[in-house]
């Protein structure tokens, strides 16, 4: 057999006994990692195990994405893949801890541009699918992502006027805590449990997996002609920034940093630091995409 398909059964062998994030992670880190054993043989690279990695393949990889104009989200993420596999055997020290040693620019977070989107009630009766439906209510009504929105099992979920968001729903098993504030968010609560009963289920038929739900999902949103529905996510923010500080945020028109005064600076950030915690980011700075700077 050939180096890549050994490469590619290595990488396979890995990814199966190392299960380490959502489902989702662990299957874009495994499609990640098998792009990359393609692009390492159309190098002339013959490596017949990912725990054969030296730097001049990394080295390589990473010359070949900028040159592609790869933007720096997308090279860190499959940074992010190597250092991992990399970890699994005790070979951290093949990549430099810093991204900026092989010449990978930062992520561009600061952008003022709306990015948000409405749905109404006319969009969601062309949705047919019920769970679908609820889904993206949960992410217009609580800034939830796609996933979180069909893994939820919202009885569990519920805890008094809180969504407790277990780390298996959310992106990189972070767990998070949004509460309920809006007399909308309750009735979307009572929609999705009219949908759901009693029972512990998430958004997920019982005889369907979450892939197949999420394909069912995207169907049916493309369909209705909701595209990027993540802008609920946007909104979502948008709107908890207005609630908390009383102004539009920028990418809305509202003041920028430079037009604030210090008490407004100060009720800017603290606002920007809990809406971060309610969408699940640990960096301040990615609320810029949502809200603006």
């Amino acid at each position: 057999m050939s180096a890549k398909h050994d490469l590619k059964h290595s990488i396979i062998q890995l990814t199966k006994h190392n299960k380490d994030g959502s489902f989702k992670t662990q299957a874009n880190r495994k499609e990640r990692l098998l792009h990359m054993a393609e692009q390492l043989a159309e190098g002339g690279y013959k490596i017949c195990h990912i725990k054969q990695l030296k730097f001049k393949h990394v080295k390589y990889l990473v010359n070949r994405w900028l040159q592609e104009q790869l933007t720096p989200g997308t090279i860190k993420n499959r940074m992010t893949d190597l250092r991992w596999s990399l970890s699994k055997f005790n070979k951290n020290s093949v990549i430099p801890a810093s991204n900026a040693a092989l010449n990978i620019p930062n992520r561009q977070y600061v952008t003022n541009e709306d990015k948000s989107i409405t749905i109404t009630e006319g969009d969601l009766s062309k949705i047919t699918d019920q769970n679908v439906r609820m889904s993206l209510i949960l992410q217009r009504e609580f800034g939830l992502r796609r996933e979180e929105s069909i893994k939820i099992r919202l009885n569990q979920a519920l805890v008094g006027d809180e969504l407790r968001l277990k780390g298996s729903w959310c992106k990189n098993g972070r767990s998070r805590i949004v509460k309920v504030q809006y007399p909308e968010q309750w009735q979307a609560i009572e929609q999705v449990k009219k949908l759901i009963g009693t029972s512990g289920r998430a958004l997920i038929p019982h005889n369907k997996k979450y892939v197949e739900q999420e394909t069912t999902y995207r169907n049916h949103t493309s369909r209705a002609g909701i595209h990027h529905a993540h802008g609920l996510r946007h909104a979502y923010a948008q709107k908890r920034y207005q609630d908390l500080t009383g102004w539009s945020c920028a990418a809305k028109g509202g003041l920028l940093k430079n037009e604030m005064g210090v008490d407004q600076i100060k009720l800017d950030k603290v606002a920007r630091q809990l809406i971060s915690e309610e969408l699940g980011h640990e960096r301040l700075e990615i609320l810029s995409v949502y809200c603006g700077k």
